[in-house]
C-alpha cells in the first residue's frame, strides 16, 4: 500500500517518460545510498527505450509501477507497451523536464551529504526499532506533482522525495500557485535540501503510529507529538525550526504566549473538539491561527508545538519509556495527565 503524504497540482502540462543505464551507487561511510531514479529516467538508451526501461523495471519493480502509475502517470503503461514507449521517450527528451533535472543536479550533487545524514538516523533508529531493517531511500523527479510517499519495497519499506520539491531558492515556486494555496509562501518556505531528511523520516514513523486512537484534537496532537519527539531522537542535531517546522519569529511568540495560548485552549474547549475543520486548523500546516480566533501573529498547528511539549515533558518523567511502548500507548488524555506539562508564563 502507498500513502502520500503531499499532492501538488501538476504545474506544467507535460507528457511523461522514462530512461535508464547501470550506475553505480554513491555509498559512503554510513552505508546508505540514495537510488538516483531522477538521473537514471534520463539515462535510458532512447536508440532501445523498451530493453534499458525493461532492465530498469527488473531493478526497481515497486517502485517504477507506482512511479508511472502516481507520479508521473504515461498513458499506456501496463496497457499498451507502443504508447507508453512513445511517451516515455517524448518525456527523458523534453527539455522542461531535463532543464528541471540540471537544477536538481546543480543542488543536490551527489547527494552524499543528504546520505550521511540519513545513515546517522538509520543508525538511532537500529536502537529504537531493533530487528527492522531500515527503508530503502529514493529520489525521483515528480514535475511538480508529488513531494514524497511511503510504499511496500520487498521486504523494506520504500521512502522516496521528489528532489524537484526541495530546489529552494533554486527555483521561483510561487509562480506555479494558481490560487490553491498548493505553493504559497507559508509552505514554499520548507522546499529546500534543509528540510528533507525531516519530511522523508516523519513518512516513516507517522507510518508506524498509526492513526490516532480518538477523535478528538488531543488526539492527533498527542499522536503528532509523538511523531516529532520520535523524530528528535533519530536526528538528535535537528534545529527546532526544522522539526517544528516554524520560523525563528513563530517559535519566539509560541515560547512567549505558550501560557495565554494553553488558556485559550481550556477556554475554548480545543483540546477535546471533535470537530474536523477545528483539529485540521489545529495540527495542519497553516499561516497562522486566526481562523481559531487567536492572534494574527500566532502560526499554525500550534496543537502540534503543545503536542511535542507534553509528550516530551512525558518521556522525561518516564524514563524507562521506550519509543516502542509509547507507540503503544493509546491513552492521550492519561499521557497528558502523566506528563504533568506545564506551560511557560512570558
Amino acid at each position: 500500500m502507498i500513502k502520500y503524504c503531499k499532492y501538488i497540482v501538476y504545474a506544467f502540462v507535460v507528457i511523461f517518460v522514462l530512461s535508464c543505464k547501470q550506475e553505480k551507487q554513491s555509498y559512503n561511510d554510513s552505508g546508505v545510498s540514495i537510488i538516483r531514479y531522477d538521473k537514471k529516467i534520463f539515462e535510458l538508451d532512447t536508440s532501445d527505450i523498451e530493453s534499458s526501461f525493461d532492465s530498469l523495471y527488473r531493478k526497481y519493480p515497486a517502485f517504477t509501477d507506482i512511479y508511472f502509475e502516481k507520479v508521473v502517470p504515461l498513458s499506456g503503461y501496463k496497457s499498451d507497451s507502443l504508447l507508453f514507449f512513445k511517451e516515455l521517450k517524448r518525456f527523458v527528451t523534453d527539455t522542461t523536464i531535463i532543464g528541471i533535472e540540471d537544477m536538481i543536479r546543480e543542488v543536490f550533487g551527489d547527494m552524499r551529504d543528504l546520505e550521511m545524514k540519513f545513515g546517522k538516523a538509520f543508525k538511532n533508529s537500529g536502537k529504537l526499532f531493533e530487528k527492522e531493517k531500515p527503508p530503502v531511500l529514493y529520489s525521483y523527479i515528480s514535475a511538480f506533482a508529488i513531494q514524497r510517499f511511503i510504499f511496500k519495497d520487498g521486504d523494506r519499506d520504500g521512502l522516496a522525495f521528489g528532489a524537484d520539491l526541495f530546489l529552494g531558492n533554486k527555483f521561483p515556486y510561487n509562480e506555479l500557485e494558481h490560487g490553491q494555496n498548493t505553493f504559497s509562501n507559508y509552505l514554499i518556505r520548507t522546499y529546500n535540501k534543509q528540510h528533507i531528511v525531516k519530511k522523508v523520516l516523519e513518512l516513516w514513523i507517522d507510518d508506524k503510529l498509526g492513526k490516532p486512537d480518538g477523535n478528538r484534537a488531543i488526539d492527533a496532537m498527542i499522536k503528532n507529538g509523538k511523531k516529532l519527539y520520535i523524530l528528535k531522537q533519530l536526528v538528535p542535531e535537528i534545529s527546532d525550526t526544522v522539526l517544528l517546522g516554524y520560523t525563528p519569529g513563530q517559535l519566539d511568540w509560541l515560547g512567549e504566549n505558550e501560557r495565554e495560548m494553553w488558556n485559550f485552549y481550556i477556554e475554548n474547549n480545543l483540546f477535546y473538539t471533535t470537530d474536523s475543520y477545528k483539529i485540521k486548523r489545529l495540527t495542519s500546516v497553516a499561516p497562522n491561527s486566526q481562523a481559531l480566533g487567536m492572534p494574527r501573529k500566532s502560526p499554525g498547528a500550534t496543537g502540534n508545538y503543545l503536542g511535542y511539549k507534553i509528550v516530551s515533558a512525558f518521556m522525561s518523567r518516564n524514563i524507562e519509556m521506550d519509543i516502542q511502548s509509547l507507540i503503544k500507548y493509546k491513552d492521550s488524555q492519561k499521557l497528558m495527565e502523566k506528563s504533568k506539562f506545564k506551560p511557560r508564563m512570558n
